[in-house]
């Protein structure tokens, strides 16, 4: 969640961003995954490597004569063969300039277990805090300090607060680099919200405006306006039935946590067991909040949303068994009024403009209490972390591609495409072409659109987050130059902004937090969440427990028919808890919070 773009999900549909740093996945029911090739700990590799060349970019240092493929591996990733526009034009560049061919594969925990023990990952690997235990004791990554001379971008200045973190907090105690993690943000970065909101309350633009655009501060007042725009719009014009929306349940509590954290001002952690309040910093436990019952935790707040809208009859009833392609699917059929994320629209949007440009038919998202924006991400996004496998018979050519796309001229193309895409302004700075700006309008261009890469596959992986400035002066994503946010705006959207007196629709978020009804992640020390210490296998056990208890309880919670029955429903699941040691895991990561507070103290 992103958000990410939750914990989350690499693929053209989802388009994270992000979120999926808040956004990310949250899959801490394999205990297997932290204990990683216990059984099968491969021979230790040597430090040293192969002699390159270094040319005065610390680019093309090794022999390229010979074409390699390079394949990328990692946790919700989605395999190259079922992209469309693939190889696209980033893609293509990236494997020109090195002499490759790319290739992307999903992960799961068991298949990535599968994969280490059998020293058979992909060249490159994308996992969670999970795995880091498993993958240092297999001695499963390479040390990227010793690549200095062709990991230059990787190891220059500007990533320096990033890697003293990784090499802090996620290396043995060892002081080396064997991961980094994307979007870094540099700091005194500008503030941006961006043209559109990503996370909030998502709704039906024709269908709010003809309920009179109410506001919405809560979920109450989303719900009674969910209400009033199904009696509208019951069902599809091809017949089918029309829901308020439907809950993912492949990221496990994601959907319910994340909900929360919009609705209360947190984010969240890996699993959103624990999450970290936005203005201070602090550690909450989220799912057991027996000590702590006088504030209303992501969770729980999360929770009693659905519940609500199951009284409503406002809630999908396959809530239980749906995915993520499932909630594309039924988004791009219609039949869904709202949700959180815009990372599950699927391609209704664009399927809309397609038989009609000027359509008012579009989803848009109006702001929660908390906007995931501007979160001070100077470490890196967490929960996604890079390694090159010491696996991989290419590891040179390895190490050379996953510190291009870590360079700021990397980020500036996976989100703003290759140059062509964008040229030089009269001033001297980088500036989208309009038949770019068209390109993402235009729903008749949509193969097009697919075809240039931008924003899609490699977003997760780029080293730069899209708002910092690049030494040419511009944005790295230059979708967030100001003049360009309004040209990159649907019909729709201008209707939206005329209708509500707004320049753009993220104004209602900026407005909000302006005026102090809301807040952003400027804050919110990402960082710290990185620190955290490897968790030891008995309270991994204890989490992964009180996880899979949740999960089990949701059916009840959320089908509770009235305010005792939810009552009884969370006594039971709070004693659950409590039996399965979760005041042993409070302690052990509030200990260990603090302990990362005091360590940053020496980075900072």
């Amino acid at each position: 969640m992103k958000a990410k773009k939750a914990i989350a999900v690499l693929s053209v549909a989802v388009m994270m961003t992000g979120m999926l740093a808040g956004c990310t996945s949250g899959n801490t029911t394999d205990t297997a995954a932290a204990n990683t090739t216990e059984a099968g700990t491969t021979t230790e590799m040597s430090e040293t490597r192969p002699e390159g060349t270094s040319d005065n970019n610390g680019t093309e240092t090794a022999d390229l004569s010979e074409h390699v493929e390079i394949t990328i591996g990692g946790i919700n990733m989605v395999s190259s063969d079922t992209v469309e526009g693939w190889p696209t034009e980033i893609v293509q560049q990236i494997e020109e300039k090195f002499n490759v061919t790319l290739k992307t594969k999903p992960y799961d925990n068991e298949s990535l277990n599968l994969d280490l023990s059998g020293g058979t990952t992909c060249d490159i690997v994308q996992i969670n805090d999970d795995h880091i235990a498993g993958v240092l004791k297999g001695k499963h990554a390479v040390d990227l300090d010793t690549y200095g001379d062709i990991a230059k971008n990787i190891n220059s200045d500007k990533m320096s607060f990033r890697n003293d973190v990784i090499r802090t907090f996620k290396s043995n105690g060892e002081g080396k680099l064997y991961f980094v993690t994307p979007r870094v943000l540099m700091k005194d970065t500008d503030p941006s919200y961006g043209a559109n909101l990503n996370y909030g309350y998502v709704v039906r633009w024709d269908l709010y405006k003809q309920i009179g655009c109410p506001e919405i501060s809560n979920d109450d007042e989303y719900i009674e306006a969910l209400k009033k725009m199904k009696e509208i719009y019951p069902e599809t014009e091809e017949g089918l039935p029309v829901y308020a929306l439907g809950v993912m349940n492949d990221m496990q509590l994601f959907s319910y946590f994340f909900k929360g954290c919009l609705n209360e001002g947190y984010a969240n952690l890996e699993g959103g067991i624990y999450v970290q309040n936005a203005l201070t910093n602090e550690l909450v436990p989220d799912l057991y909040d027996a000590g702590n019952p006088e504030v209303v935790t992501p969770f729980w707040s999360g929770v009693k949303f659905y519940n609500k809208l199951y009284k409503e009859g406002l809630l999908d009833p396959d809530c239980f068994i749906t995915k993520q392609e499932d909630l594309r699917d039924k988004y791009t059929k219609g039949q869904y009024l709202g949700g959180i994320v815009d990372w599950h629209f699927g391609v209704y949007n664009e399927k809309q403009r397609v038989g009609d440009p000027e359509t008012l038919n579009q989803y848009v998202v109006l702001p929660a209490k908390l906007g995931w924006t501007n979160e001070q991400n100077r470490a890196g996004w967490t929960g996604k972390y890079f390694f090159v496998s010491s696996h991989s018979p290419n590891v040179e050519r390895a190490v050379m591609v996953l510190d291009y796309i870590q360079s700021e001229e990397c980020s500036r193309i996976i989100d703003s495409g290759v140059e062509g895409r964008w040229e030089k302004s009269e001033k001297g700075t980088p500036e989208l072409t309009q038949d770019t700006i068209q390109l993402k309008m235009d729903g008749n261009r949509l193969d097009e659109w697919k075809k240039s890469g931008i924003g899609s596959t490699f977003s997760d992986m780029a080293g730069f987050d899209g708002n910092n400035v690049a030494a040419d002066g511009g944005k790295i994503s230059l979708w967030n130059e100001a003049d360009v946010l309004t040209d990159s705006l649907t019909a729709a959207q201008k209707d939206m902004c005329e209708t509500l007196g707004l320049s753009l629709p993220s104004d209602l978020l900026k407005n909000k937090i302006e005026s102090g009804e809301g807040i952003d992640l400027s804050n919110c020390k990402s960082y710290i969440r990185i620190g955290i210490e490897i968790t030891p296998k008995d309270i991994v056990r204890i989490d992964s427990n009180c996880e899979e208890l949740t999960m089990n309880a949701l059916p009840d919670l959320i089908q509770a028919e009235d305010d005792a029955a939810f009552a009884a429903a969370k006594e039971k699941l709070i004693n659950q808890l409590k039996d399965a040691g979760a005041q042993d895991s409070v302690d052990w990561w509030q200990s260990a919070w603090e302990t990362t507070l005091k360590g940053l103290e020496n980075i900072e």
